[in-house]
């Protein structure tokens, strides 16, 4: 996969997650405070009503008379219908009493001028809310024909009159203060999101810069690792081909005039002479060197390593490490083992791994290059 197809499908990945989060979290808060703000009207008209009909029963009950209660309760209330709420009063016969909009005062509340839709979910009209004079509250709504919009209405009666306060929220105003916090929370979501997203993307690349810069080096590393180890391995062929095609590579003085050409070892009472060429490597066992040969075999000799590596040919011979002499022509490939460490292939193959420790590594490949 081309690495920016990987961060192109990481980053929308990442997205998608964060976007869906975003918008359901951002769904959850809008319906919340939505249901939150028509609740807080709810209750704010119930206590508005109530408050003004304690005060209005507190007035009357100090002798004020009805009309100017009316009058006072009028004065204060007057062209405020323009706001989001405000208060009327009506008598339980469905007559305004109180209203800001003084030409609405004497209009009287009839079963076809609005439903009521209480919060305990139960429908009537509005004059029959009035006419029980008990407290109510919940959704009044109008004819289609009628301009007004539908209202959260609270009802309280004034004790010692026939009075009925009525604290009014219109639901429009109402719907347009949502509608202003949709678009706040909108606003504040997108700039969000783009914030988390660039952030994302940042911090993706960083990584992904970081991860392919690590990666490039040890890809680099590997690949020198297994240059090299091509051209050792291709040396070994070279040597071992050159043993095999030299039948008479005996006879050179100089490299063998101080190499033994067989070996002594026993096998139950019996005495075997063994010549060097058919031994594959030396191994050290439980404190005994045994010796391996080409066929299969393997034998005890009763000599220690040290003394066999000085023995042998070591052109032929070398000591791999404490428990292993080979013969380069039993060594089948060189691989790379951990860090800067070598490991022996062999054919027949070995119990244990062979390796070729770092710090001989040098040593064996300039035996390999002889």
């Amino acid at each position: 996969m081309k690495k920016i197809n990987l961060y192109t499908i990481t980053f929308f990945a990442v997205s998608i997650v964060i976007l869906l989060i975003s918008f359901f979290s951002f769904r959850y808060l809008y319906s919340s405070s939505k249901n939150d703000i028509f609740n807080n009207k709810i209750e704010a008209g119930k206590r508005e009503s109530r408050e003004i009909g304690k005060l209005l029963e507190l007035q009357l009950k100090q002798g004020l008379s009805k009309d100017i209660v009316i009058q006072n309760l009028q004065s204060s209330i007057v062209n405020t219908d323009t706001q989001s709420g405000f208060i009327c009063m009506y008598n339980k016969n469905g007559i305004e009493l109180c209203h800001p909009n003084p030409a609405l005062i004497g209009h009287k509340i009839d079963k076809s001028n609005s439903q009521f839709t209480s919060d305990t979910k139960n429908q009537s009209d509005f004059s029959t809310i009035l006419n029980s004079g008990q407290i109510n509250a919940g959704v009044r709504s109008f004819p289609k024909n009628s301009n007004r919009s539908s209202e959260i209405v609270s009802v309280y009666p004034v004790a010692g009159s026939d009075w009925m306060v009525a604290s009014h929220a219109n639901i429009n105003s109402i719907e347009q203060q949502v509608t202003d916090l949709y678009q706040k929370f909108l606003l504040v979501f997108i700039i969000t999101s783009l914030v988390i997203l660039i952030t994302c993307f940042t911090l993706i690349r960083w990584i992904y810069k970081k991860y392919e810069t690590q990666k490039n080096q040890e890809i680099n590393t590997l690949n020198i690792e297994v240059n090299n180890l091509t051209i050792l391995n291709k040396q070994l062929t070279t040597l071992q081909e050159k043993f095999h095609e030299t039948t008479n590579f005996r006879s050179n003085e100089d490299t063998f005039e101080n190499s033994r050409k067989r070996l002594i070892t026993y096998h139950k009472d019996e005495l075997i002479s063994l010549e060097t060429s058919e031994i594959a490597y030396f191994f050290l066992e439980n404190n005994i060197v045994y010796l391996h040969t080409f066929m299969g075999s393997q034998y005890s000799i009763n000599s220690s390593l040290d003394d066999l590596i000085k023995a042998v040919d070591n052109k032929m011979f070398y000591r791999a490490n404490r428990q292993f002499i080979v013969n380069i022509k039993a060594i089948d490939s060189i691989l790379v083992y951990g860090k800067n460490q070598l490991k022996l292939v062999m054919k027949p193959e070995t119990n244990d791994t062979i390796l070729i420790s770092k710090n001989k590594v040098a040593e064996f490949k300039k035996w390999i290059e002889q």
